[in-house]
């Protein structure tokens, strides 16, 4: 394949990740890198994770294989390469091409993600990825940028690329010490003072640290920074219910209600609110398994299924409820009002 004067070759996939060639195919170069079966096009090299894909990825034109399990050839016209540790070898092949562009790849949270990706200018130097293993190594392979922010979630071996990929240091940064000052803050947002200009940003203090993380990162690599466009955060988005049960306008009712499936970021809202909102009547609704954990620090109601949980946020009183086990997108669905068509029928 062609692309910036890249191309995978055979030998050279061998080569990288210490694989084996198992037979002698006609075949010289691949045309992409794919792991999913179901994407998979003519000419690509598919990597096997799963081993019962590997004829359907054939039927569908793969030129090669990349395994590690104890698999018999079926078509010599494809290229089988054996390697010891299919997740090491990706790894050794993403290295290769970080280098081989010249490419630096930022490890980024899910938080300083969603962050990066509103206030660094996009152009043609840095570019995004969130997706899986394989699919970034495809992207490093064809993006033109020379920085690539990707949302990593811990699903390869940092120590194959230490020395090309970096993630940011999440030592607690202090208050003196922000490239930034803060003016004020409310329970949802806060006001801070960036080179010389006053900014209202629609973020909880609780994400002051990957916003700094950040901006430390744009100052450094001279990243052009954009603060008026960052509106929100996708791990923290709270909803406003009305008395009916239905998504409202911030302001407009009493009743917000919070939801994340990660316990870790559960907690951090739970010492939020338990922080910066003591005035307020706080409902915790986890899953049955969490009641005793969680009892000591406010008022616990426990679900055992979705329908449960949806009436007991219509006609609890509380001004904050968090939710531990589900996610916002099922709360927005759930609680949007529909509009409906009015017709001349219904007059």
């Amino acid at each position: 394949m062609k692309k910036g004067n890249i191309q995978i070759g055979v030998n050279e996939v061998v080569e990288i990740t210490f694989g084996t060639l198992l037979n002698k195919p006609s075949i010289s170069f691949f045309n992409r890198i794919c792991d999913d079966v179901e994407q998979v096009t003519r000419g690509d090299l598919f990597v096997a994770f799963n081993a019962n894909d590997i004829n359907l990825a054939i039927e569908r034109g793969a030129f090669g294989i990349l395994f590690s399990e104890d698999i018999a050839i079926t078509d010599n016209e494809v290229a089988w390469i054996c390697v010891a540790n299919i997740e090491q070898a990706i790894t050794k092949l993403l290295r290769h091409y970080l280098i081989v562009k010249s490419k630096i790849l930022f490890l980024l949270s899910s938080d300083e993600y969603d962050i990066a990706s509103c206030i660094l200018n996009q152009n043609k130097k840095i570019a995004y990825f969130n997706g899986g293993f394989v699919q970034l190594l495809q992207f490093v392979i064809e993006t033109e940028s020379a920085y690539v922010m990707y949302r990593y979630n811990g699903d390869f071996l940092l120590n194959e690329i230490e020395q090309e990929a970096k993630i940011l240091d999440d030592t607690k940064i202090d208050d003196d010490k922000l490239p930034f000052s803060i003016n004020s803050f409310s329970l949802f947002g806060i006001k801070i003072f960036y080179k010389s200009l006053d900014y209202s940003l629609q973020i909880p203090k609780l994400f002051i640290q990957p916003l700094s993380r950040i901006i430390k990162l744009a100052d450094e690599y001279c990243f052009s920074v954009k603060l008026d466009n960052l509106n929100g955060i996708s791990s923290f988005r709270p909803l406003y219910l009305d008395e009916r049960g239905y998504i409202s306008q911030p302001g407009t009712t009493n009743k917000v209600v919070l939801s994340c499936e990660d316990v870790k970021l559960y907690e951090q809202y739970l010492a939020y609110f338990a922080m910066y909102a003591k005035w307020a009547k706080l409902i915790l609704f986890v899953p049955k398994i969490y009641h005793e954990l969680y009892t000591p620090y406010a008022d616990v109601i426990c679900y055992e299924d979705n329908d449960r949980l949806f009436d007991e946020l219509i006609h609890q009183k509380y001004n904050f409820a968090l939710i531990l086990g589900i996610s916002s997108d099922m709360l927005e669905k759930r609680f949007t009002k529909e509009d409906k068509e009015i017709s001349l029928f219904d007059l």
